[in-house]
């Protein structure tokens, strides 16, 4: 058995749901312009060229095979029921099919709810094969496969901002319109100025990847003005990522962000999710304090991300 390069199409029909769209093939051809090449690879089976139990996508760029390239996080696609000791031996192959093409290996896993036990036996596999951690992101969500009431959840002080907030006429609204969809991405685009973060995604990209995953926009509206607003995909059947959130400059004394969490929570609870991905909350493994505080507070539950590297270009 050995790795085996596939094309695009091969890939899509052999990989055809992963458990995050970012895995697919069509997501990562979406940005191949972005990369030298986009290359799609899958662990063969003894004797045949079909029925491939794990595989996964980089974009290559000079030495570098990055597994995402343009994505929150890549990593391995495999068929269902997949047991640890046919990981293993994927895995273990691994470093020496990344030697003998001189390349530096970078993966970045999703969140372990992602798949829980998928993840966790990826996370084993890659530790004992040699891959090198190198980070772990700190990541929330909220977790509606837990039962426990919204409010049960809440930091005492989230608490009080909420219910301080909760008096003003607050009013969600899911923008579909051209013009909506401007609004939502204008706060955003507000929000992250103000605060001097970078904005990587245009509207127009957002546009663009909207052909392959939904989009959904939220504007939070307070006496008719946009004060807060979000930005979510549709990743899988039961699990949605938001991508940015933020609230207005000048609106922040009116604690919208705490209106915006609670509504947010409410409403994908109601559309049956399993999981509302927040989002990581350190950068390269390391916390952002103020940030995790507030995820906490607001109900999310804390998860690792885990960030792996083989490199290939070494002499052993």
């Amino acid at each position: 058995m050995a790795w085996v390069e596939l094309t695009a199409d091969e890939y899509a029909k052999d990989f055809a749901s992963p458990h995050a769209c970012y895995l697919r093939a069509d997501f990562n051809m979406l940005n191949a312009t972005k990369v030298d090449a986009v290359r799609f690879f899958a662990y063969a089976p003894e004797g045949g060229t079909s029925g491939y139990r794990l595989g996964f996508a980089v974009g290559e760029n000079g030495c570098d095979w990055m597994s995402p390239y343009s994505a929150p996080f890549g990593g391995f696609a495999c068929a269902k029921g997949i047991a640890i000791d046919e990981i293993d031996e994927a895995v273990k192959a691994l470093p020496a099919f990344v030697a003998a093409a001189h390349k530096k290996l970078h993966v970045t896993l999703a969140p372990v709810f992602y798949s829980q036990t998928f993840l966790t036996k990826c996370v084993s596999s890659m530790f004992r094969a040699g891959f090198a951690l190198d980070y772990a992101d700190l990541n929330y969500a909220f977790d509606f496969t837990d039962a426990k009431p919204y409010e049960k959840r809440l930091w005492n002080m989230a608490k009080r901002n909420l219910k301080q907030a909760s008096s003003r006429p607050y009013e969600l609204r899911e923008e579909t319109t051209p013009e909506g969809v401007a609004i939502s991405y204008d706060v955003i685009r507000q929000n992250r100025e103000h605060k001097g973060y970078p904005l990587k995604m245009s509207l127009e990209a957002f546009e663009k990847t909207s052909s392959i995953v939904p989009i959904h926009y939220y504007t939070l509206y307070l006496d008719g003005a946009p004060a807060a607003a979000a930005v979510v995909y549709s990743v899988s059947a039961k699990i949605f990522q938001l991508i940015y959130w933020g609230d207005a400059p000048g609106f922040e004394e009116s604690r919208p962000m705490n209106v915006l969490a609670s509504k947010m929570f409410e409403l994908f609870k109601t559309l049956g999710a399993d999981y509302l991905d927040i989002g990581p909350s350190s950068e390269d493994g390391v916390p952002n304090v103020g940030l995790c505080a507030f995820k906490e507070s607001v109900g999310c539950t804390g998860d690792l991300k885990y960030s792996f590297v083989y490199d290939g270009t070494i002499s052993r």
